[in-house]
């Protein structure tokens, strides 16, 4: 997905209704007002307009600015962006080190889209990022985080998700399990931590006289979790596909399988608490990018398929 220069080159229109372009050394000519420049005065009373709407709208100027058609002129504020460097296909390297992945796509547009600011994308190990956020290093953390409890009570998340991630049940051949429906009154194995617990608990809490029998548990590995299902000590386990597909060639079993999608997770930016204008900058723009499909295409590229359109109905749990 390439990134859409067009978002930091519109055309700088006066308020007035006369076109000004002054990039390189180089003018336009005037757009429908037949004079080819405007004097200092008229540049200066449509920027105070423009800060005067923004004022009484409670938009920014750069919103108010792009509403009208203009060049965001003011101040660029640097944004470091912490990601990851080995999660494909969220957020990883290609062998020249450059970061590439859906996250990072996003992260792109994100960029465009925003005049008053200037992304800058570091790529880290993901023991890193909670590290940096804490530090001050960086100001947004981009890895297809949920919004835990834990982790709400300390950061900032958008409203708008970016990213919906499916998830399916590992259960043995024989169980007869092909959906949540089928889980009641079997057991699941969760860490009351996770952000899995409370989807499953959500779907309970919706799902009257189907429970799930959710056993919490700690510091057990997802190897551990699966081998407890084949020898049928739990009905089931909540996981990702390819999480599936990378464990259970290194646990020896063989009958185990994965059920069609259940449940998505809904993943975020994280901001901390001192980014509050960043944060609703940056989801009103995502709110943008659902609804003119962008998010859609980037998924195309990278997943084959779009997920906002495929599992947003599936989603247990999402931004208060």
């Amino acid at each position: 997905m390439k990134k859409r220069e067009w978002y930091k080159k519109l055309c700088v229109m006066g308020l007035a209704g006369t076109v000004i372009l002054n990039m390189a050394g180089c003018s336009s000519s005037s757009s429908g007002t037949g004079s080819s420049s405007a004097s200092a005065s008229t540049e200066d009373t449509a920027s105070d307009a423009a800060a005067s709407d923004a004022a009484a709208t409670g938009d920014t100027v750069a919103e108010t600015a792009q509403a009208a058609g203009e060049e965001y002129t003011g101040e660029v504020r640097k944004v470091v962006v912490g990601t990851g460097n080995d999660a494909a296909p969220f957020c990883y390297l290609d062998e020249d080190g450059n970061s590439i992945g859906y996250d990072i796509d996003v992260l792109k547009e994100l960029d465009a889209r925003l005049p008053q600011y200037e992304f800058d994308i570091q790529a880290m190990d993901f023991s890193t990022l909670v590290v940096s956020i804490d530090s001050g290093s960086v100001d947004m953390l981009a890895h297809e985080l949920v919004q835990s409890d834990e982790r709400k009570e300390k950061y900032l998340f958008p409203e708008q998700y970016y990213c919906l991630s499916p998830m399916s049940l590992a259960v043995t051949a024989e169980s007869g399990i092909t959906s949540m429906a089928d889980m009641a009154g079997k057991t699941m194995e969760l860490n009351p931590s996770q952000y899995e617990y409370q989807m499953v608990m959500a779907w309970n809490e919706a799902h009257p006289g189907q429970e799930v029998d959710l056993i919490g548990v700690t510091d057990q590995s997802t190897a551990d979790n699966y081998l407890k299902v084949s020898s049928g000590k739990v009905d089931a386990s909540l996981t990702y596909k390819a999480t599936f597909d990378s464990v259970i060639p290194d646990i020896g079993v063989d009958n185990l399988q994965l059920t069609d999608e259940v449940m998505c997770e809904d993943t975020y930016l994280m901001f901390p608490q001192t980014e509050q204008q960043l944060c609703d900058d940056v989801n009103a723009v995502l709110k943008e990018m659902l609804e003119d499909g962008t998010l859609s295409e980037i998924s195309l590229e990278w997943y084959g398929e779009d997920v906002f359109t495929l599992y947003s109905d599936m989603i247990q749990i999402v931004a208060d």
